[in-house]
């Protein structure tokens, strides 16, 4: 079964630069969001992206790390792409 259209609202500005976007790169707007839909990650894919990495790094090493490193981790980095520096 062939999968059905459907529409979305947006603004006129968002979809003059997505047919834009579109025609630069030879596509549909349907193909362009597609692309772009599928390039990004959801929490759910993102945390088993990470259990899956955690798991790699306990057979390469024999290292597990702990909940409270992951959270140290995590403020860290976030911290980072807010332009904080580690004292």
């Amino acid at each position: 079964m062939a999968e059905q259209d459907t529409s979305i609202k947006t603004t006129k500005e968002v979809r003059d630069r997505l047919r834009i976007l579109a025609n630069e790169r030879g596509a549909t707007m349907s193909e362009l969001l597609t692309e772009l839909v599928t390039r990004e990650l959801t929490e759910e894919e993102k945390e088993l992206r990470v259990q899956q990495a955690l798991e790699e790094v306990r057979e390469e090493t024999g290292v597990t790390v702990s909940d409270d490193a992951r959270a140290r981790a995590r403020s860290f980095l976030k911290g980072l792409g807010q332009g904080h520096h580690a004292a």
